[in-house]
């Protein structure tokens, strides 16, 4: 079982070509070996957090990232997560600039001077005013987040019981183990098939700050796309999101050692094609969690960068592609796993 970019099946070929502006597809098999440098640095901080509280939280459910699957979050629970952490400094903003502005600027116009200088003065006060309301939004932020969370303390079993709840509607997952990737889609339903039946893209997202970069995928047969996930950040460049994509496509290559991403460190051993190559080359299984990880960023971590830059990505050539069109979409369907979604 699992995915080999060796032994990928005749696929059938998709009832419709599909050619979106924006979004550029992306080849399979065709490994740069690059991990995607920007998330790296995050998780490498993240795991030495773990690593330093709860190292034990490694081996439980709650960590989403082990030798057989890559799990993250699909659709509306991560938007709505996303959203309500977001929520409660903006209201807080909200309540401390323009409340508090309201109240400034009221008092300012109490004062018995004459008309044209209480102009200057209620103009004077509002600008002061968002000075310092800034100020007191940084300060204060943390503290307010904190009781929020102390006055929904007594509710923490029903809160538990309800995100548990969402999080299992939106749990989607890449399996190394099967070879499948299963996406939560709406009704409580999954949507899983093989991974070799999913095509990634690159997306263009256009925002207020110019243009961005993020991973979308799209199951080929279904025409159902995927890119509000937890797994794709929006990045600032291109070279980032192939790089995930490419550490993604190795995660999945039973054939191939994991990717050596902070994340996955703590199950290299478990894995028997990494154990191997770990073996081989003599790798620090404990490379990440005890990494300086300032001082890799200006030394090795520089490389990094500069090799995701420079790599000539528009180069790769795609292995799965020759596999289209060589079996009826009829004798393919008796082919595929049992669960799989229909087509």
């Amino acid at each position: 079982m699992g995915f080999r970019t060796d032994q990928i099946p005749f696929l059938p070929k998709p009832v419709k070509n599909r050619k979106q502006l924006g979004q550029d597809l992306q080849p399979v098999g065709d490994y740069a070996g690059v991990e995607p440098y920007y998330r790296v640095c995050v998780d490498a901080g993240e795991v030495q957090h773990q690593e330093q509280s709860t190292p034990e939280a490694f081996m439980s459910h709650d960590w989403w990232w082990d030798y057989r699957q890559i799990r993250f979050l699909n659709g509306k629970i991560f938007i709505g997560l996303s959203v309500l952490l977001l929520l409660i400094p903006y209201v807080w903003g909200g309540v401390v600039m323009v409340g508090g502005g309201v109240s400034a600027v009221y008092v300012a116009n109490l004062a018995t001077i004459p008309s044209f200088l209480k102009f200057f003065l209620i103009i004077l006060v509002g600008f002061g005013w968002i000075a310092v309301s800034l100020y007191i939004i940084i300060k204060t932020t943390p503290w307010i987040m904190g009781g929020f969370a102390l006055l929904l303390r007594p509710f923490d079993k029903l809160l538990a019981k309800l995100l548990d709840r969402g999080l299992e509607a939106g749990e989607s997952y890449f399996s190394r183990e099967t070879g499948e990737v299963s996406f939560a889609v709406s009704g409580g339903k999954k949507l899983t098939a093989p991974f070799e039946e999913f095509d990634a893209y690159v997306e263009r997202v256009i925002e207020a700050g110019g243009i961005f970069y993020r991973l979308m995928f799209v199951h080929r047969y279904t025409g159902k796309q995927f890119s509000q996930t937890s797994l794709s950040r929006v990045e600032p460049v291109k070279e980032e999101v192939m790089a995930l994509w490419d550490m993604l496509q190795r995660y999945m290559d039973v054939s191939q050692p994991l990717p050596d991403v902070p994340r996955l460190e703590p199950f290299r051993h478990l894995d028997p094609v990494t154990a191997e190559h770990d073996k081989q080359t003599g790798r620090n299984p404990r490379f990440w969690r005890d990494l300086d990880l300032d001082a890799w960023k200006q030394g090795d971590g520089a490389e990094w960068l500069k090799r995701q830059a420079e790599y000539p990505w528009n180069k790769r050539k795609c292995k799965l592609r020759p596999q289209l069109g060589k079996i009826s979409m009829e004798a393919y369907r008796q082919k595929r796993p049992a669960g799989s979604w229909p087509i």
